[in-house]
């Protein structure tokens, strides 16, 4: 059952990304990028140092990713009116549109996720019986708390699993590598959802890294057909992810539990008064 669970919650990640990647225009968002959007929206502003603390990223990973953000028109910055030498993030109008875009289609995500979350919590623990949130979670909440979870999850992998500086995809792939078994190029466009030349890329990234392998020759009745093959490094960070996610077991199933016990649709809070038209963006 805890190998079930682990499957699941990989499975669970990654449509919730997509409906992340749906809303922002963006394609496999990093967890730390989706927690960043769903702290400001709580928050209505938060400070880059906050952003340093709930991501458990450094202050360069952070000001390369507001950096980014504010590219992209989502956000702005501004000195805080208590200290000047702390630098707030808001959302901009057009951020702000599409985070409501996010609420909505985020409600609708974890309203409809309620039995692979139960059977998640169920897997890796049990319900807390005092637990009771039925129908009261906030969805831009709960994913905050979602990806909390993950960050913790991540940075308590041991350096198997994040060396090379494995992301979201890689890991996916790699996992799906080690452990179905021959598993083709193809298989990972679909399950990953992306082009081929993306699949290639991952996999160059994979094998670069010493994590995998392509065989060819090894299908009798296609003697062309690729096969990709985890070694014993690979075999190695794909433990070492399951022993992340155990020794985050109770956090994760407390989490999931939330999900499951909510029943009914994620309550869908009416959208804040926007700081930036409050205080105005500088």
């Amino acid at each position: 059952m805890r190998g079930r669970a682990m499957e699941l919650l990989g499975s669970f990640n990654d449509q919730m990304t997509r409906v992340f990647d749906d809303a922002f225009g963006t394609h496999w968002a990093e967890i730390e990028e989706i927690l960043t959007i769903a702290a400001v929206v709580n928050g209505h502003f938060v400070t880059t140092r906050r952003l340093a603390e709930i991501t458990r990223s450094n202050r360069r990973a952070i000001s390369r990713m507001v950096t980014r953000l504010r590219a992209e028109e989502l956000v702005v910055t501004r000195p805080s009116d208590a200290d000047k030498r702390v630098v707030e993030v808001i959302l901009t109008p057009h951020g702000e549109r599409l985070a409501e875009v996010l609420r909505n289609s985020m409600a609708e995500f974890f309203a409809g996720s309620t039995e692979i979350a139960l059977e998640i919590s169920e897997g890796l623990g049990s319900i807390p019986a005092e637990l009771d949130v039925a129908g009261s979670a906030d969805a831009m909440d709960l994913l905050q708390r979602v990806c909390e979870a993950g960050v913790s999850l991540v940075r308590s992998m041991p350096d198997a699993a994040t060396q090379g500086q494995l992301a979201a995809r890689q890991r996916a792939a790699l996992v799906q590598i080690a452990t179905l078994g021959g598993v083709r190029p193809n298989d990972l466009a679909t399950s990953l959802e992306v082009s081929r030349a993306g699949v290639a890329y991952i996999v160059d990234q994979l094998c670069a890294k010493g994590y995998v392998i392509r065989r060819r020759g090894v299908v009798t009745e296609d003697r062309r057909a690729v096969i990709l093959e985890a070694t014993a490094e690979g075999v190695q960070a794909v433990h070492a992810v399951m022993g992340g996610i155990e020794s985050q077991r109770e956090m994760l199933a407390r989490v999931f539990a939330e999900i499951a016990l909510s029943g009914q649709p994620v309550v869908v809070a009416e959208p804040a008064p926007s700081r930036t038209q409050a205080h105005g963006a500088r």
